[in-house]
Order: C-alpha cells, then structure tokens, then sequence
C-alpha cells in the first residue's frame, strides 16, 4: 500500500498532531511541504478548492482537510473506530473531502 501524502507546512502544530496520530497508528506517510512549493499548492486546490486549507491528507483516491475529521478518518480506517459520527458526516465547518470521481463531502471541491 502507497503512503499517506501529508500535505503541511512548516510550524503548523496542527500538522504535528496528525503526524503524531499517523506514527502512532503505525501508518507510513510522506510530508509535502505546501510553502514555497508551487506544484503542492495547485494540486491542493484542484483537490479542495480555494483557498487550499493544511493540513490536507491523501490516502489512495480519497483527499481529507481539517484535522479533526482527517484524525476520524485515520481512527475509522487504520485504528479502532472510536465513537462518534463518521469522518464522512461530520459537520461542514470540519472541513471537507473529495475523490478523484467528484464524489465530495462537506465543503468539498
């Protein structure tokens, strides 16, 4: 399996947790860098939107933004579950996500 892309930026504590999150997990990832990278930005906008928001995840065909619906989609899919509502029903002020197919949640695309 490809690793997860970590779309962050540098000082983002928000950035720090998920990474944090993903080495607990035992889940192998890949840092992108989004400041002062303009191929990371303009693929971050094509999957998200304007203004492209960090830290962003992507996992195989499926993008996430907002690190509390990317740590429920980290909980549901490589750890224990938890409790609450899926990443995919969280509220739309917990950002969003999108598949290549244009199939988009919250605030997605």
């Amino acid at each position: 399996m490809a690793p997860i892309t970590v779309y962050d930026a540098p000082d983002c504590w928000k950035c720090v947790e998920l990474k944090q999150q993903l080495e607990r997990l035992g889940v192998a990832y890949e840092s992108v860098t989004v400041r002062g990278n303009p191929q990371a930005r303009a693929e971050m906008v094509r999957l998200m939107g304007e203004p492209p928001l960090i830290p962003m995840i992507v996992d195989g065909d499926l993008a996430i933004w907002d690190r509390r619906r990317i740590a429920r989609y980290l909980d549901e899919t490589y750890g224990e579950g938890g409790d609450g509502p899926s990443y995919r029903e969280m509220p739309a002020f917990m950002g969003g996500y999108c598949t290549p197919d244009g199939g988009c949640g919250p605030e997605g695309g």
